[in-house]
């Protein structure tokens, strides 16, 4: 699995037509091939800043997403940042779930092992 995250900060006076670009973007990526999931998120408080996720199945489905001539739509949004956008791409290796959490919580040393 690889997680892309976008972090950025909104452009003054222009916040909710970048949140409304982001989803519209969003709404096209969640409908292609590999794409498990993400959304549109944006900061409460005094920062206006959105977080965009997109989880793809595989690195191969998601190069080809970069690769798209759709993802020019992305990077554009980006570019009416104020400040430099924050765009990582986290490859998974493990995902472990609430047994894990009830695991360490009962004593388990984290690594899969309970102690004796």
């Amino acid at each position: 699995m690889v997680i892309a995250v976008l972090e950025m900060v909104l452009p003054r006076s222009n916040e909710a037509a970048t949140i409304g670009a982001l989803r519209a973007f969003w709404d096209s990526t969640c409908a292609l091939p590999g794409c498990l999931g993400g959304g549109v998120f944006q900061e409460a408080g005094g920062h206006q800043t959105a977080l965009y996720v997109e989880m793809w199945q595989d690195a191969t489905q998601l190069e080809a997403h970069v690769r798209s001539r759709e993802y020019h739509r992305l990077l554009a949004i980006m570019e009416t940042a104020p400040e430099r956008p924050a765009l990582r791409f986290n490859f998974v290796a493990e995902t472990r779930g609430l047994d894990w959490v009830e695991q360490l919580r009962l004593g388990a040393t984290g690594c899969g092992e309970v102690p004796r």
